[in-house]
């Protein structure tokens, strides 16, 4: 997002937008952390005497809260201040 971008939204739109962004990582980050009990479970398979799942190898919080992280719910008047607090801190008042 560009510092023109920044000063033409507001701040439920700037809210919504950084909403998008941080999901995207955390889909992101989670998509590693599964790559890598995937590979876990197939390295360990081998010597194993009974069936592994991925669970069996890492358990991550998101297998028992199929919502993953729970978000902060803010209210209008939260996201204001958040957001003036940042315009001031980029200089942009």
């Amino acid at each position: 997002m560009t510092v023109d971008d920044f000063c033409r939204c507001t701040p439920l739109e700037f809210s919504k937008v950084y909403e998008c962004w941080a999901e995207g990582e955390r889909r992101h980050e989670r998509a590693a952390w599964e790559r890598t009990r995937l590979q876990c479970t197939t390295m360990l398979q081998p010597y194993s005497k009974r069936g592994l799942k991925p669970t069996d190898v890492l358990k991550f919080a998101w297998d028992n809260d199929e919502e993953g992280e729970t978000t902060e719910r803010l209210s209008t008047k939260e996201i204001r201040e958040r957001f003036e607090k940042v315009k001031r801190e980029q200089g942009l008042e």
